[in-house]
């Protein structure tokens, strides 16, 4: 398994970088062309129900991280084309229950390739850096859903966030074909968990104050979950790139 953690070179890595932002800007595209808006339509407070579909995407992760342990390295760039692939799909699909079934693939798809990216980590960083940064992603996202959740009504910065997160994507595939310094790197990197540690405040603001129905809750809890996911291995990727 050395020899296959070492295959993974800088290249793969930082097109998981990029695959990971591609990720954020698609759900939160899905989003959009979801948000149920129904005259009529009952809508309540569903926080407990997002959660728990949030606890099982991790399960569902964890299952994807044990396939990953059997498959090669060279899956990761396929499988991350599918999952792109899925998360476009689910633009365009308007029966809930075909797209909670795509959307709960996705977590265990991402579990293949958050196995082999973690692996990598922890081959450059050692285990223990690694797992001391997963709990500290736990306490920094916990800290900021209870930010969004004591704030003030937040909607209104939306539209900003979505900005810089298309900025973010532009930028993350032109360095995937334009070599830049380290530097630079480390900086969008940065930005991108600032971005998505925004966005951790904003999704949990948004179940607080505005009313998520039940056909919501997948969607924002696997919103929710790319959160996590994108902050971790950002920090991870920091700490590789400054190491470097």
């Amino acid at each position: 398994m050395i020899n296959q953690i070492h295959s993974l070179n800088k290249n793969v890595i930082i097109f998981q970088q990029a695959f990971a932002r591609l990720n954020g800007l698609l759900i939160e595209t899905f989003l959009e062309f979801h948000r149920i808006d129904v005259k009529g339509v009952k809508k309540m407070k569903n926080f407990q129900r997002v959660m728990w579909h949030f606890m099982i995407m991790w399960v569902i992760t964890a299952v994807g991280m044990l396939v990953g342990t059997f498959l090669a390295p060279s899956v990761l760039l396929p499988i991350s084309i599918i999952t792109i692939f899925l998360l476009i799909i689910v633009i365009f699909i308007r029966s809930i229950r075909v797209l909670n079934t795509i959307l709960y693939c996705i977590p265990f798809l991402i579990g293949i390739t958050l196995f082999w990216s973690t692996q990598f980590y922890i081959e450059e960083l050692g285990s223990a850096l690694v797992f001391a940064v997963f709990i500290g992603t736990v306490v920094i996202f916990i800290s900021l859903g209870i930010i969004g959740i004591m704030m003030k009504d937040l909607s209104a910065f939306g539209s900003y966030l979505f900005g810089a997160l298309i900025v973010l994507l532009v930028f993350s595939l032109i360095f995937i074909f334009v070599p830049v310094s380290n530097t630079i790197m480390v900086v969008l990197a940065g930005l991108t968990v600032l971005v998505f540690a925004l966005y951790t405040i904003y999704d949990f603001n948004q179940i607080k104050h505005n009313y998520v129905s039940e056909q919501e809750t997948v969607g924002m809890a696997l919103n929710l979950y790319l959160d996590f996911v994108n902050i971790f291995l950002r920090l991870l990727e920091i700490i590789w790139r400054v190491k470097d």
